[in-house]
């Protein structure tokens, strides 16, 4: 079962990896709580479930290169 909160994960630089997860009363609140950084994705997932609830599911935004096209 999942709670439905809003979760979201980036990669702010590369290799550095953050995720946010909103606050209950979920889809009534703007207020998140923030965690990172991790060497990776899969590191944030980890310390999302040994913490929390299952979200249900989440998006992910990639670090992209300003450079690179």
């Amino acid at each position: 079962m999942s709670t439905g909160a809003d979760c979201r994960f980036i990669e702010r630089a590369p290799g550095r990896w953050w995720y946010r997860i909103q606050c209950w009363p979920y889809g009534e609140t703007e207020e998140y709580d923030e965690h990172g950084p991790f060497r990776s994705e899969d590191e944030a997932a980890e310390h999302l479930h040994a913490n929390y609830a299952n979200p249900g599911g989440h998006s992910v935004t990639r670090y992209q290169d300003a450079g690179r096209r």
